[in-house]
């Protein structure tokens, strides 16, 4: 099992778990006056990643969780991340809770586009972006202090990565999705991707391979969006 803990930007962690060297599974932990966790993470996966998060909290209490969308990768693990931390909240948009109401141990908190959870000095915004990179009820979050997209399955990369680069791996993330199929081209996914378009982005972390940080985010963002779209033509 890969193992890898990165702290991106002050105070916001990677922690990357990889059963294969085909393919990791990133969780992000933010620690601040109120902590978070995106992506609750595989339930194979649960007690190495419980591990990873218990070391960067140091005894403090995980306050929210919050994922892209229902999927197992994604929110596996929600249930054992409640049992652990009774006080902890599912925070997600509506669409997501139809699903989640169904075995969440206890009630999410349900917000809407462009609502924000309050961290203490940082926030994180609910950017809601349907069925884009998939599912009805995917969204992605957006930490406006640094201008981080944690990103879900867009613009991921398969293998064991390194934890952060500044190089232009647009074509990388263009062959992984379209060899992966799992990104619907079409309607939907064009003004997915015009909406983060319009975000101030200087980081982009993705669930699956490396954190693009800088300059190069911007050019990354123009030339997966222009492929994008031209697919769905």
């Amino acid at each position: 099992m890969y193992s890898n803990e990165k702290e991106i930007v002050n105070d916001i962690f990677r922690l990357t778990l990889a059963p294969s060297p085909h393919f990791e599974f990133s969780q992000f932990l933010i620690v601040d006056q109120k902590t978070c966790l995106i992506h609750a993470g595989k339930a194979v996966l649960f007690e190495n990643l419980k591990k990873m998060v218990q070391n960067k909290l140091n005894g403090r209490k995980l306050d929210y969780i919050v994922f892209s969308h229902v999927e197992a990768d994604e929110s596996g693990a929600v249930n054992e991340w409640l049992e652990v931390y009774p006080e902890a909240v599912v925070v997600c948009n509506k669409v997501a809770n139809i699903n989640l109401q169904d075995f969440l141990i206890r009630p999410a908190k349900v917000i809407n586009d462009g609502d924000h959870i309050s961290l203490g000095s940082r926030s994180l915004q609910l950017v809601n972006t349907p069925h884009f990179p998939h599912n009805w009820d995917a969204h992605m979050w957006f930490e406006p202090n640094n201008k981080v997209l944690f990103s879900s399955d867009f613009c991921c990369q398969g293998g064991n990565c390194i934890p952060t680069t500044e190089d232009d791996i647009s074509s990388k993330i263009i062959d992984f999705y379209v060899n992966g199929g799992f990104i619907p081209y079409g309607k939907t996914t064009n003004e997915a991707v015009e909406k983060l378009m319009n975000l101030p982005i200087e980081i982009l972390a993705p669930m699956h391979g490396s954190v693009i940080v800088g300059d190069v985010c911007h050019e990354i963002l123009s030339k997966v969006s222009k492929d994008l779209i031209s697919r769905s033509i």
